[in-house]
């Protein structure tokens, strides 16, 4: 059980037992408690010399030229928010990987058939010990990955198969008056309530909620945050397609030219792309080609150019200084969606790459494979055939589905259906999730048959609800639960503003008040109840920062299902919890052991001044 914790085996917990190794993995991993990993500083690489001449050169190129100097430091502020979105830690920890895996094969290397039995032993050991070093450190990049897309690009979820379909409507919902006043039968129309409803629960994952997303500024920067990160491959593509046709490396460009004339001479160019998908992904699963990208990407640096847009009418209807926000107005909305669509599209194809998903890899390969016999042994014009009426169909059919119908959009998508059921990384965040909370509920469950209440090795107490080092866990044997049920965590919270305790057990989700005048319980819902979770953050000008040093600023809503599970909810039971310090480990924590499927949507509209997404 330890192992598949995978904590690390020092002297010291050495007799550590399977359910202190589940404590750790939540109280101590990056992927379970995010905001306790990412909020440290980071320890800046300049001594106080530096940052005076640093500080003394900006004031002179201030006075100097002050217009400059706005700039800059408005430029240095949007490098330093993009900058501070992934964890400082991630470069070192891509570099101690490196370390230990050179170590590692050093070691390997060192093996030969001289040796005798008490050498081959101990470079056995060695070898393990090597082994198990390079594991733990693997696992804790992974962690790091996890907490740093749970943390900035998720902030609501929605349980997949927790609303049913809607009921099929009658036949004069189809029904309309022509332009001659006779009734017509909308055949369209009925086809298509037809396909949603029979096929609700195999697309319900690529329903929006949304029939027209809304824009946000802040939604927007972060799906081009995404972008930039995940398009870190087809960066190195870019490039690497530069280099050819510089003809940088003559040998290299000669050899390109020359299968691409023979593909065209023989008509398989589309042959080649299809073979080369099945090819290539097929190769990285039994040769990973991921520490060579690591130690490529460490060791290079990509030539970045921009992008020129056509702005010209807008600068000359608003002005040179006021065009952006016009344009924002027209093409944000339709921006937003796309580069989302986009930036998730390529997550997918990384993810189909490097096997996240073996089974929706293998149906994608299934189909990739199916392309290219049917592209390399049949007519050429027979394949072309096939990829312009594959082009016609998404233009007239797709598109406009997709253009009046955003909610469907995914549905109707041809790059979705190649890579179906393919996880975007917050869905290979919550697969990751799931699969390290069963490990530490099986160790938990086995601890809980002979005591019925979880501690930490220290007293919890009322007073310290509202500290910052207050313990997850605390014994909640006095509060009403089933005879199975076991407490794994515990938040201070308020709760229609009374103070409590924000519980998760292995069967749900309960509030218990801490003040005996009120109502001990104010919800105990299992987990087959939840609907959706959304995190929220207090925004005032007047009371932001009170509520740092008080109260707490985050805010986590709830909606449960408030009828029976075959009955069509639209909003549900709505639950909010207010000053969770430790928000996003309650967050993480729900969609580990709740052990449904998850969907990542856009935040809901702000209901208040006072309640914002963060």
């Amino acid at each position: 059980m330890k192992r598949a914790l995978h904590l690390d085996s020092s002297e010291d917990d050495a007799e550590q037992s399977p359910h202190e190794a589940g404590l750790e993995e939540l109280n101590e991993s990056p992927a379970f408690n995010p905001a306790k990993f990412l909020n440290r500083e980071r320890i800046g690489q300049a001594g106080f010399s530096a940052k005076a001449i640093s500080a003394v050169q900006g004031t002179a190129q201030a006075i100097t030229n002050p217009k400059d100097a706005i700039k800059s430091r408005a430029t240095k502020k949007t490098a330093g928010t993009l900058a501070k979105s992934r964890p400082y830690l991630s470069r070192k920890a891509d570099l101690d990987f490196l370390d230990a895996k050179h170590d590692l094969d050093r070691v390997e290397g060192s093996r030969n058939e001289t040796e005798d039995e008490d050498e081959a032993a101990q470079k056995k050991e060695n070898i393990d010990r090597f082994e198990e070093h390079v594991e733990e450190l693997d696992r804790a990049r992974l962690n790091m990955r996890v907490a740093w897309v749970t943390l900035r690009h998720v902030q609501r979820v929605r349980v997949v198969h927790a609303v049913p379909p809607p009921p099929f409507p009658d036949d004069a919902f189809f029904e309309r008056e022509d332009d001659y006043g006779f009734t017509e039968f909308n055949w369209g129309k009925w086809v298509a309530y037809i396909l949603l409803h029979g096929t609700h629960n195999f697309t319900a994952q690529y329903v929006d909620d949304f029939d027209e997303l809304p824009f946000g500024i802040d939604t927007l920067r972060k799906h081009v945050e995404r972008f930039i990160i995940v398009s870190a491959p087809l960066q190195t593509f870019v490039s690497n397609v530069r280099c050819i046709y510089r003809w940088e490396d003559p040998i290299r460009t000669g050899r390109w030219m020359a299968l691409f004339f023979f593909l065209w001479y023989i008509s398989h160019i589309m042959s080649f792309f299809y073979g080369y998908i099945f090819y290539s992904v097929v190769v990285n699963y039994y040769y990973p080609t991921s520490l060579k990208e690591l130690r490529e990407g460490i060791e290079r640096s990509i030539d970045r150019g921009a992008t020129a847009f056509k702005v010209g009418e807008l600068m000359d209807k608003h002005g040179s200084d006021d065009w952006l926000g016009p344009l924002l107005d027209e093409l944000g909305p339709v921006i937003q969606v796309q580069i989302a669509d986009l930036t998730n599209l390529l997550e997918a194809v990384y993810n189909f790459y490097h096997f996240r998903s073996p089974p929706a890899t293998i149906a994608s390969l299934c189909l990739f494979g199916a392309l290219f016999l049917i592209t390399a042994f049949t007519d050429s014009r027979y394949a072309m055939k096939v990829f312009w009426f594959t082009v016609g169909l998404n233009f007239f059919i797709c598109w406009p589905v997709s253009s009046r119908f955003p909610k469907y959009r995914l549905l109707v998508s041809i790059w979705k259906w190649t890579l179906w059921d393919v996880p975007t990384h917050a869905e290979w965040c919550f697969q990751y999730l799931q699969e390290r909370a069963a490990i530490a509920k099986e160790a938990l469950d086995a601890h809980a048959a002979d005591d019925t209440s979880i501690h930490t090795g220290q007293p919890t107490s009322h007073e310290d609800t509202d500290s910052d080092s207050e313990l997850s866990f605390h014994s909640a044997g006095s509060t009403p639960k089933e005879e199975d049920e076991t407490d794994i965590l515990s938040f201070g919270c308020t709760c229609l503003h009374t103070p409590g305790k924000f519980i998760i057990s292995t069967k749900g989700l309960r509030f218990v008040s801490l003040t005996r005048l009120l109502p001990t319980q104010s919800f105990n819902e299992p987990f087959s109840a939840l609907l959706e979770m959304s995190k929220r953050q207090t925004h005032s000008s007047l009371l932001r920062s009170l509520a740092k040093v008080t109260t707490g600023m985050d805010k986590l809503e709830l909606r449960f299902r408030s009828g029976t599970p075959d009955m069509m909810e639209t909003a549900g039971n709505v639950v909010l919890l207010e000053n969770l310090r430790e928000r996003d480990k309650a967050f993480n924590a729900i969609i580990g052991f709740s052990g449904a499927r998850w969907q990542n949507l856009q935040q809901r509209a702000e209901r208040s001044k006072t309640d914002i997404a963060p």
